[in-house]
């Protein structure tokens, strides 16, 4: 039991609880709304969806600014992070709507079944593009930091074991390169 209460203690396990939970209600939203605005008002499948997708990811991105990634609360959204979320939406409605429509006008299956295969889809896009875009772009600027200030330093600077690791590995790269070089060389000279 004090096992459970020290992992739900953990601020990551909370944090994955509360997207989970925000995930839960965005969805609940989209197909709420989808489902009222088609059977209810008569609009059409895909002006609901429209709708529905677009107050669900309202609804999505407003709670997890203020519930669920709440260390970034203060911290002002980049202009990449808000345009990333712009694109990244607008690519999420328009293949939730294609699939909408191929289930309903090609495949002639009902629009619900359409909206439940196209919420999967669209929920394996966002996140595989967010990883990729935006914590890929995240790796990126540290790993291009860790260099330039290695960069920076020079060979005195650099703590004695790594310079011992550097110097080790570029004796073990010039000794490979001169046994490549001299196997080659005798190769060369034996074919002739």
């Amino acid at each position: 039991m004090q096992q459970l209460l020290a992992l739900w203690q953990n601020r990551l396990v909370q944090q994955i609880f509360r997207f989970a939970v925000v995930g839960g209600l965005a969805f609940v939203v989209d197909f709420g709304l989808l489902l009222f605005l088609t059977e209810q008002v008569g609009l059409n499948y895909l002006v609901s969806a429209t709708i529905s997708f677009v107050a669900s990811v309202i609804v999505n991105y407003i709670l997890s600014i203020t519930w669920v990634f709440t260390a970034n609360k203060h911290k002002k959204a980049s202009v990449f992070q808000i345009v990333m979320f712009f694109v990244l939406s607008t690519c999420g409605l328009f293949i939730n709507n294609a699939i909408m429509w191929f289930s309903v006008e090609i495949l002639a299956i009902s629009y619900v079944i359409g909206k439940l295969v196209a919420t999967f889809v669209v929920m394996v896009f966002n996140f595989v593009t967010r990883k990729i875009l935006i914590e890929g772009r995240k790796h990126a600027k540290t790993v291009a930091a860790i260099e330039a200030e290695a960069a920076a330093l020079t060979p005195e600077e650099l703590p004695e074991q790594s310079a011992n690791a550097t110097s080790s590995a570029a004796a073990t790269t010039t000794t490979t390169t001169t046994t490549v070089t001299s196997s080659t060389a005798s190769e060369h000279s034996a074919s002739k």
